[in-house]
């Protein structure tokens, strides 16, 4: 889970803008108790106008958990994910993070630009007292960079070489666990890596963009306990569907396309792919009082898609520890259904967090986010400089007894957009 996160010079970030999901206490679900006297909210909640900067938190937590593990083999390779805010283009991006893994607290700083790590600092707090685990600082171009281990993780001094040997400009130390096989006292290395890539998760799930609904759906049911949770929860959504199933579909070819794959230098496996005369679907049995009937996916609503798709992430924030950001959460459902989503995660979850931007603001009027303000944040752009601002919920000075949905729709919170006159003139 994380615990804070600040970020400055990146997208619409111009100055330090932070997050916290640091609770005072056991207020309700949507607080953990993720180590002893610390309470975290599972939940986070960016609003905001279109263009406001929502997403580019989102964003700056994905790049800084990116550029923790993942490496490059490559000195020249750029660094994609440095996009300085406009105005201070030859300025550092800066981020930090304060999380959890394996149920022991870490703190990341990093500073970088477009070809380097220009410094980074990992503190981690083992039995709760603050450790070093690694710092490190740029000295030049190709030149190996000033590499410092923390006593407490005790590697071997050939161990703590070949890191230093193996971590470019361009990357983290961390993410060298990923180039590399190296001795056993590097286990709290692989451990803390490994947490990462299978907890902290890419914006609306990984792949799962690419990840076509047939593959997620074939996947869910090819496993019999997450096959009885979608059917419930399909069930549960009143989407008349009460059970899915793998088909294969027939598939018409167009002579003309057949004749270009053929002729593509391409591996004959791929070309038997493409012109296979069948296709893997699903079908969706659905119910009525007066029978069953099969709806294939294609015939499917735009909004039934999105569901599915978000399952795929409510199993996985259910069943293990895990962090998921999503995008615009509630595009294409209705709000009740919205609500019953988050209301899920919320009570069957342990120690998991969903951080989500939405412009469904009518979450605002529900008891459980108006009694936990600090779930929500919201975010809008300065317009002297430009720069995108974030505001917690509980940071206004609100009475308890004041609606928080209320004092947003009336302006009274920012972070709406000022729109001109429904009029329009066309004349010169």
């Amino acid at each position: 889970m994380i615990r804070e996160f600040w970020v400055k010079n990146y997208l619409s970030i111009r100055d330090k803008q932070s997050i916290s999901f640091i609770a005072k206490g056991p207020a309700s679900e949507l607080v953990t108790e993720i180590s002893k006297g610390v309470f975290l909210y599972k939940l986070g909640i960016l609003y905001g106008s279109n263009a406001s900067g929502k997403s580019n938190m989102l964003i700056a937590l994905n790049e800084v958990f990116r550029l923790l593990v993942m490496p490059k083999n490559d000195a020249t390779k750029e660094i994609k994910g440095y996009i300085p805010f406009a105005l201070t283009p030859n300025e550092p991006s800066e981020m930090y993070v304060s999380f959890y893994a394996n149920g022991i607290r870490y703190d990341y700083e990093v500073s970088f630009n477009n070809h380097h790590i220009l410094s980074e600092v990992l503190y981690y707090y083992p039995k709760q007292t603050k450790r070093l685990f690694y710092e490190r600082y740029f000295v030049g171009d190709n030149i190996q960079a000033d590499i410092k281990f923390g006593t407490s993780l005790k590697l071997l001094l050939k161990t703590q070489q070949s890191i230093r040997e193996n971590t470019l400009n361009n990357h983290s130390v961390l993410s060298v666990c990923r180039k590399m096989a190296l001795t056993e006292d590097i286990e709290p290395f692989n451990a803390l890596h490994r947490t990462l890539m299978e907890c902290y998760h890419e914006i609306d799930g990984d792949d799962d963009k690419e990840k076509g609904i047939t593959e997620i759906l074939k996947d869910a049911y090819s496993d019999n306990k997450k096959r009885r949770f979608f059917n419930q929860m399909l069930q549960k959504a009143d989407l008349n569907i009460i059970d899915f199933m793998p088909v294969l579909e027939e598939r018409l070819i167009p002579r003309g396309f057949r004749e270009r794959v053929e002729r593509e230098n391409i591996p004959e496996e791929m070309k038997a792919a493409l012109l296979s005369p069948t296709t893997d679907s699903i079908d969706f049995v659905n119910n009525s009082a007066e029978g069953s009937f099969n709806i294939p996916l294609r015939l499917q609503s735009k909004g039934t898609i999105k569901y599915v798709r978000i399952l795929n992430v409510l199993y996985d924030l259910i069943t293990k520890d895990h962090v998921y950001y999503l995008d615009e959460l509630g595009e294409d459902l209705h709000y009740d259904l919205l609500f019953y989503y988050l209301n899920v995660f919320l009570f069957n979850s342990e120690n998991s967090q969903l951080i989500i931007t939405s412009q469904e603001t009518a979450l605002l009027s529900q008891d459980i986010i108006n009694e936990n303000r600090g779930v929500v944040w919201f975010v809008e752009k300065n317009k002297e400089k430009a720069s995108s601002e974030y505001n917690r919920g509980d940071s206004y000075g609100l009475h308890k007894n004041l609606s928080l949905f209320n004092s947003y729709r009336i302006g009274r919170l920012g972070a709406k957009p000022e729109l001109g006159s429904i009029f329009v003139n066309l004349d010169d």
